[in-house]
This record gives structure tokens, sequence and C-alpha cells, in this order.
């Protein structure tokens, strides 16, 4: 599947910027999105009473951008079963102008609140359609998404020591 790179740099910059909100602090993330117009760049955060709340907030207000915007990404924190254990991520969905179907990016990683110290779980994976993908299938769409983390002036310096145990 076809994602254009401004999307893929869109949605590696808002891992960034959410794995830099989370990196010490003992909270979960507030859902947030960002979305692309004409080249420029906003932010939305989502809170509620509820962190289910917040995401169905933030998943109701991406549904309803439409063609309002060239791409969206939004981001929240939630946990996976990998072989039986929980693990934390950072999942994020991707749309806009020529999107089809549904793309995600999620990252798994350890909270700073486990060990006082945060901390990436391998690279991020990519799923189509509710499927992840193999690594070597979404690759070129992966070192999209590490220049668009490479643009977060704050976290670039920050990305390969954080995949450090």
């Amino acid at each position: 599947m076809a994602v254009p790179e401004s999307a893929l740099l869109l949605a590696g910059f808002l891992l960034a910027h959410s794995a830099w909100s989370i990196s010490d602090a003992p909270e979960l993330l507030v859902p947030l999105a960002m979305i692309e117009r004409n080249g420029k760049r906003e932010i939305l955060r989502f809170e509620a009473a509820t962190q289910a709340e917040a995401i169905a907030r933030g998943k109701a207000k991406m549904a309803s951008l439409g063609q309002d915007v060239d791409y969206w990404a939004f981001a929240r924190e939630g946990s996976m079963n990998v072989k039986g254990n929980k693990i934390d991520v950072v999942s994020m969905d991707i749309g806009g102008k020529g999107i089809k179907g549904r793309i995600a990016i999620i990252q798994q990683f350890e909270p700073y609140a486990r060990r006082k110290h945060f901390r990436l779980i391998g690279d991020p994976e990519v799923a189509i359609d509710g499927v992840v993908q193999a690594p070597d299938k979404v690759k070129d769409m992966l070192e999209i998404v590490r220049r668009g983390v490479a643009q977060h002036s704050k976290v670039a310096p920050l990305w390969d020591g954080w995949r450090r145990p």
C-alpha cells in the first residue's frame, strides 16, 4: 500500500512528540493528533475524564476531518498482548488525502514509571487494515517515519539512547 511521504513524516514527528511527552511522565499520554494543511502543522489534544473517552473523542475528530486537511496522525497510549504479556504501546492512526484503508504505526515501550527509565522496545511496527506487516515489507515506510522522528529537534538526539537497555 502506498502512503504519501508527507503523511509518514507527519506520523514520525508525532511519534517522536508522543515519546517525548511520556519519557519522564508517570501518567498516561493525553491522546493527541497532528494535522497538516497546506504545509502547516497543528497539534490537537483530547482530554477527558477517562482515557477511553479521550480516545473516542480523538477518533471522532479524525473521522470528521475528511478532505479539510492534507494528512493527519492520531496518537494514544495503550497496550497489546505479545506472547501472553501485556506490552505498553503508543499507537498512531494515519489518514488523509490518497490514503486508502487503515494505517497504524505501533511503538512498544517501557514506561518511565516502571523503573524510572523510559525505553523504546524494538522498531515501530506498521499495521495495514489491522494486520501487522513483516518488517521487510514496510522497511521503506519505516525509514520515512524515522526521518519524521529526526525532524523533532528535542527528540532526535534522544531517540537512539531510548532504544538502549
